[in-house]
């Protein structure tokens, strides 16, 4: 059978699936004979032994829905989707793509808010597969595949007494986090952004060729890759990455207010910072009090919890490092606290960013965000509005102290002292609108905080502009002409709403 005969019966039968009213609107709109009449080749592609989805299969659409983790499923299609089993495959799929004009975009873990692996049209390479570790004690280094996942990577790396900045949430692959800059587990003992931790990366460029980016080669490549987020004009299929001793001692305290005495807290917290050790992370949450009445007003029903994760070499040593907080203004007139509490990260994972939390629940999200060096104003100039909370689930993180610094080798600009995200997250698709709103309305409360923006994190599907607020004018403009030389002939898509 040939393959054309082969993809006219698939056509058929996907056309009988649909019953004669889905198959009038189909024949309408020609969407089920789209690939055959825009010449898209059809069936396996050369070389690559992954599997590969085509828009005609009868399975396609679920295959497209796992491609993102979350509720938010975008209404973009690629024509194909190929799930990598190795390098090959990817080297292969993307030569293939820019044989027959198809715009490739690349996947690893499919966390973002905004669904950006899905593109309409084109070739989407999932590397989620790609998920290989190797671990050089004597070198303090790990060789990982972009699909390697949070949880693995800490738990092979603290086997051999050693740890990376991973991202707080265990499901988060590498790909996607380290190359949008990273907030890491402990990021400011570790160097600040996860992405200044990439000695080095081997990328599949538009013409099929594999290049190692690092200092001594392609370090421009390397400089993108530290940062340049959603938009890169390549795909990493594996990060060469600086590890650091393993702390043997992680301890956490909380405390939580109401909200009412947010500007105490904030105030406390500026006055703690300015000599904390940067072996504590401070997280804030602005978040729902989950033990408020149903029928409480949304102006008494908010709170603001407060989180220092001490990371040390001894239980000493670490409690010595929370006695700041305990000795605080944080410490008194408390809704509820908990002292250092004992953890390791497998139950960090599982108590502040599993699946059963806001910031872990597969639902429906919205999320923009400001890097700023004043986090108690942004979050004071966004208290009356949380308060109007349209979500339960929604909260703000604000996550301080990272010590950020501008670095010459790492396209990652957005200096400051503190990240500080909003999140919609809601459950029903028929409230989309109202939730978007309610973020929309954030962003002139937070801007005139902003130093910049953090790229992984910013609501591109309204706001594209936002993108180049993500970068310094001359790493935007440095970007876009590292693009022209990479990728010439434009096989890779650009960042969301940029083409």
């Amino acid at each position: 059978m040939t393959q054309a005969r082969f993809s006219r019966r698939q056509v058929l039968k996907r056309l009988a699936s649909l019953g004669a009213i889905g198959a009038m609107g189909s024949l309408r709109s020609f969407s089920l004979f789209a690939n055959e009449q825009r010449g898209h080749p059809t069936g396996a592609l050369p070389g690559v032994k992954g599997r590969v989805v085509h828009r005609y299969d009868d399975d396609y659409e679920a295959v497209r829905q796992s491609i993102v983790w979350h509720k938010s499923k975008p209404g973009r299609y690629p024509d194909v989707i190929v799930q990598a089993r190795s390098e090959q495959d990817v080297i292969n799929a993307v030569k293939f793509a820019a044989k027959n004009n198809l715009k490739v975009t690349t996947r690893s873990g499919g966390h973002k808010s905004t669904g950006v692996s899905l593109r309409d049209g084109g070739l989407l390479v999932d590397v989620f597969s790609l998920n290989d570790i190797q671990i050089d004690v004597n070198r303090k280094m790990a060789s990982v595949q972009s699909g390697v996942k949070s949880a693995h990577l800490i738990s092979v790396a603290n086997e051999q007494g050693l740890a990376f900045p991973v991202p707080h949430c265990p499901s988060v692959a590498l790909g996607g986090f380290l190359m949008g800059g990273g907030f890491g587990w402990n990021y400011a003992h570790r160097g600040g952004m996860s992405c200044f931790s990439v000695e080095a990366a081997e990328i599949v460029t538009g013409e099929g060729k594999l290049l190692m980016a690092s200092a001594d080669q392609n370090s421009d490549l390397l400089w993108a890759v530290r940062g340049a987020g959603p938009g890169f004009f390549g795909v990493v299929t594996r990060f060469h990455l600086k590890l650091y001793p393993m702390p043997t001692s992680i301890l956490v305290s909380s405390y939580i207010h109401s909200l009412d005495n947010l500007e105490k807290v904030t105030k406390s917290l500026d006055k703690i910072m300015k000599t904390r050790d940067e072996r504590v992370e401070v997280i804030t949450l602005l978040m729902h009090n989950p033990e408020a009445p149903s029928d409480a007003p949304p102006e008494s029903s908010k709170i603001c919890m407060v989180t220092a994760f001490a990371f040390g070499n001894s239980d000493q040593e670490t409690r010595s490092l929370l006695e700041p907080f305990s000795k605080s203004d944080l410490a008194r007139n408390t809704l509820a606290k908990v002292e250092t509490n004992p953890y390791t990260f497998a139950e960090l994972y599982g108590k502040f960013f599993s699946q059963n939390v806001a910031a872990g629940m597969r639902a429906r999200y919205a999320v923009d965000n400001v890097i700023t060096d004043d986090p108690g104003g942004t979050l004071r100039a966004l208290a009356e509005h949380f308060k109007q909370s349209t979500s339960v689930h929604n909260h703000v993180l604000a996550a301080y102290g990272t010590k950020m610094k501008a670095r010459d080798d790492a396209c990652f600009s957005s200096i400051g002292d503190t990240f500080v995200g909003c999140y919609a997250i809601w459950e029903d698709e028929k409230e989309d609108e109202m939730h978007f709103q309610w973020l929309d309305k954030t962003l002139p409360l937070i801007d005139p905080f902003a130093n910049g923006h953090y790229v992984n994190e910013v609501e591109s599907r309204r706001h594209p502009e936002r993108i180049a607020k993500c970068f310094s004018k001359e790493n935007w403009r440095r970007l876009q002409a590292l693009r022209h030389k990479y990728d010439p002939n434009g096989v890779f898509h650009d960042y969301l709403g940029h083409g």
